[in-house]
């Protein structure tokens, strides 16, 4: 007798409908842009009952907020946690997540493109938003700025490096390497911005 898959609990069912609802989000802001991710058109894209953005988001607000966590969370559970694990000397670990999200951006535009749109909004149009994107450009800048302090301590990095001052500068870097290729992916070449970020890097921040 074949045997039976389990089903789902009610909490997985959840979350499965969190997630669809969430990648449902992010491709209509991504293709459609901001005035078209309406409530309507997101549960239209998910497939899902009307009325479960409100039942599992609250808002459209609550939306966005968890769509932001969620790729900020991709990110670490993918990169961060691996570089982590490794435990490379500070300098290698700041080349290798420059190398790692701009070689990603190449396959996974949609994510980057959100986190553009979305920190350009929360200037003027969704300014109740500024305070979670807020955090999640402080998260990354202290990223680079634990691994700079650790390149100090260990060698890597020159002594006279202030991490905060040199945080601020590598994320703007790989922002505005990411914001030009998406305007202009044929004429911006990724792959030779990347080269010559690394190599930028290394020469700014190496003894």
């Amino acid at each position: 007798m074949a045997s039976v898959a389990p089903q789902a609990t009610q909490e997985e069912r959840t979350e499965a409908s969190r997630r669809r609802i969430i990648e449902a989000a992010l491709k209509v802001l991504a293709e459609e842009g901001y005035r078209n991710m309406t409530v309507a058109r997101i549960q239209e894209v998910a497939g899902l009952s009307r009325g479960l953005v409100g039942y599992h988001f609250g808002s459209k607000q609550g939306l966005l907020e968890a769509l932001i966590d969620s790729i900020r969370q991709d990110y670490a559970d993918e990169v961060v946690k691996e570089l982590d694990a490794g435990d490379p000397a500070g300098l290698d670990a700041i080349l290798e997540m420059i190398d790692s999200y701009l070689t990603r951006l190449g396959g996974r535009p949609n994510r980057n493109t959100v986190l553009l749109v979305l920190m350009v909004e929360s200037i003027s149009e969704l300014p109740e938003l500024r305070t979670a994107v807020q955090s999640l450009n402080a998260v990354l800048r202290r990223r680079f700025g634990g691994w700079l302090t650790r390149g100090v301590e260990d060698g890597t990095v020159r002594p006279d490096v202030d991490p905060a001052v040199e945080a601020g500068l590598l994320q703007g870097l790989i922002r505005g390497i990411t914001l030009q290729w998406l305007v202009d992916p044929d004429g911006f070449d990724l792959v030779a911005a990347r080269r010559g970020a690394l190599a930028m890097v290394r020469r700014s921040l190496a003894p």
